[in-house]
């Protein structure tokens, strides 16, 4: 019987990190189940461990359901990194310009 402590919850979100790799294309990076957590993840992009990611994913098996996290992560990263002085990567910083709400100037009407 399988340790209980190595196997992750099913009832716990897993995130999986879509990166750009060049030329070899796209991937989703290698997770261990046990750091597949939003604070591993949010550590790993102000680190720049993710290189050029593109796009987080939450599953929950349990629930039956997966969701794009990107804006939420990229928010997290963005507030941590300001608040504690991260110098981010250019990965980091291109995925975080990519999922920041944009603002929209409103229209004048024309007179």
């Amino acid at each position: 019987m399988a340790n209980a402590s190595l196997v992750p919850s099913l009832d716990a979100d897993i995130h999986l990190v879509l990166c750009w790799f060049g030329r070899a294309g796209l991937a989703y990076i290698e997770t261990d189940p046990a750091e597949a957590d939003a604070t591993t993840v949010v550590q790993n992009l102000l680190h720049g461990r993710c290189g050029w990611p593109l796009r987080v994913i939450a599953l929950n098996v349990d629930e039956g359901r997966s969701r794009d996290v990107s804006e939420a992560m990229a928010r997290k990263v963005h507030e941590i990194a300001e608040r504690e002085d991260y110098e981010l990567t250019e990965g980091t910083l291109a995925f975080m310009e990519a999922h920041s709400p944009r603002v929209v100037q409103p229209t004048l009407p024309l007179w």
